[in-house]
């Protein structure tokens, strides 16, 4: 079943409404001389994929209706309000509600006066859902708020989850590694080499592996940074104005309500890797810490070697 989204327009209104922010690719957009008569506009995503075109024919609620212009968003990744637009008073007869109105649109002529006519709305119609732009704006500035909090928090933890096992691993490669120097470091003990003494060469020759690896790391992470700024990936935000829902009607091949779906205005956003320079110096303190941690567990492994390990090693 076929099912489409149907809004009745006033077809004389062109300062404001649902159709603003879209442009005619094909026809004609509607017109006042349009009321009373079964003329439909059609959104152009629908109209391909349901294979429409202008002077044809579309059924709404049993009756077909000839389509006069194709309409695309002015926003290339948006869509437009509806699938089908009809005249007003025909939408209204056919939803047999009356002079139903679901949506108003308002355009002032200067934007100082926004908020004083917003709350003259509000008063005289309590009822209603009065928005304006910078609520839609608002609304967007909210979204992404959560999006960029909910991925700070991820990345911490992740960062957090990371930063544990290579400390982890480090320590566990470490331990393995003085296992495997049994013989050098028996040999030391029996030289004359206090525990002390081992627990530094081990614990420093780790912290100048952290550094190497650090600076290293520091590196590629540079050069990801700049791969992202140079090839500058976008996410889309979305505004959406309920372009209303009103009495049901009929669809092309099947019902489908006179209801508007969200009128949208998209922007796209540049995503960048930032850096500084104390989030680079706390990767480097990151590194050599969690190098120290691992030599200070290797060096107490090896001062746990006993002369008779240590001798067995040597000879």
């Amino acid at each position: 079943m076929d099912s489409f989204s149907v809004l009745g327009v006033d077809p004389g209104a062109t300062a404001a409404g649902p159709l603003t922010a879209a442009t005619v690719s094909g026809g004609r957009a509607l017109t006042s001389s349009d009321a009373g008569t079964d003329v439909a506009v059609v959104d152009a995503t629908y109209a391909a994929s349901a294979s429409l075109a202008v002077d044809g024919t579309i059924d709404v609620a049993g009756t077909p209706f000839q389509i006069v212009g194709i309409v695309a968003s002015s926003s290339s990744s948006a869509d437009t309000a509806a699938n089908v637009y009809i005249p007003l008073d025909v939408a209204q007869k056919l939803s047999g509600a009356g002079d139903v109105v679901s949506t108003v649109y308002v355009q002032v002529s200067s934007s100082d006066r926004i908020a004083a006519i917003q709350s003259a709305l509000k008063a005289a119609l309590p009822t209603a859902t009065v928005s304006s732009q910078s609520d839609l704006a608002s609304t967007v500035s909210g979204s992404l708020a959560s999006a960029s909090s909910l991925i700070t928090n991820l990345g911490t933890w992740l960062s957090i989850i990371v930063l544990v096992v290579a400390v982890a691993l480090a320590v566990l490669f470490t331990i393995s590694g003085i296992s495997r120097r049994t013989r050098e470091l028996g040999t030391l003990k029996a030289i004359g080499w206090s525990n002390a003494r081992v627990v530094g060469q081990v614990a420093g020759e780790s912290v100048v592996q952290a550094l190497i690896g650090g600076v290293i790391g520091v590196a590629l992470g540079l050069i990801g940074a700049l791969i992202i700024s140079i090839i500058a990936p976008t996410v889309s935000a979305s505004a959406g104005a309920t372009a209303g829902r009103g009495p049901g009607g009929g669809g092309r091949g099947g019902g489908s309500g006179f209801g508007g779906q969200l009128a949208q205005t998209t922007t796209e956003i540049a995503l960048h890797a930032p850096l500084s320079l104390w989030i680079v110096g706390l990767a480097l303190v990151l590194a050599v810490l969690g190098g120290l941690i691992a030599g200070v567990f290797g060096g107490w492994r090896a001062a746990r070697l006993s002369p008779a390990e240590a001798l067995r090693a040597v000879s």
